[in-house]
């Protein structure tokens, strides 16, 4: 009876002690598993416009939506810089479509941003385009971290590699959804990329565990 009262006892400390420890199959269920979002989502870049890059001697006026004057820029660059949205100009000044729309002839449409917090510009959520990083996307939640298999390993025009993890910040009016348009910063880094390995087509993934690996810099230079 004894030796039945001693093997019940250490049993069932020893049953407690098991069972507070964490198991392999607790720690898994922690994580949730890769979900797939596209199988198939078209492809494409975008880009600031850099006044350095255009040339010309005609000027024109950029001005918010309240008419406020801001800079004189050549006509060139403020041309391109309706189709793109954001422009930095000579000066290292950043300009950003403003909360109104331009008409065919007009430039007072934008705003001037801070340049240390908004070095390339400002997605639709009002929060820093970041090389590389940023992607536009219409039928995903902003904020989403996403993994693209096809980015990751690819040389970057900075020498650095990509490890295949961007960001849904921003949207674009230019498509629908199934559509990942990435920010690369220049017109540049485009043309470099397009030339090693053209594509016009990714599968797209979301993971709760991806916010290791986004953090894990690619590079915020171009």
């Amino acid at each position: 009876m004894n030796k039945l009262l001693i093997f019940l006892t250490f049993f069932t400390i020893f049953f407690t002690l098991i069972s507070s420890f964490p198991t392999t199959l607790n720690k898994r269920a922690s994580f949730k598993p890769t979900q797939t979002i596209s199988s198939k989502s078209a492809f494409t870049y975008y880009w600031d416009e850099f006044e350095s890059d255009h040339k010309g001697t005609k000027t024109a006026d950029i001005k918010t939506c309240n008419n406020k004057f801001i800079v004189t820029v050549l006509l060139d660059f403020a041309n391109a810089l309706k189709i793109e949205g954001t422009g930095i100009t000579k000066t290292n000044r950043v300009l950003n479509f403003g909360d109104c729309d331009c008409s065919s002839k007009s430039f007072s449409c934008f705003d001037e941003l801070d340049k240390t917090k908004f070095p390339f510009g400002s997605t639709s959520n009002d929060t820093p385009l970041v090389p590389y990083i940023t992607v536009a996307a219409n039928d995903i939640r902003k904020g989403t971290l996403l993994y693209i298999p096809k980015l990751d390993g690819m040389l970057l025009p900075n020498g650095k590699t990509h490890n295949g993890c961007v960001k849904a910040d921003d949207t674009g009016d230019s498509f629908g959804g199934k559509h990942i348009d990435w920010f690369v910063a220049r017109e540049s880094n485009f043309e470099f990329l397009t030339n090693r390995d053209p594509f016009e087509s990714v599968s797209v993934f979301n993971d709760t565990h991806l916010k290791i690996r986004i953090n894990e810099k690619v590079s915020i230079g171009i």
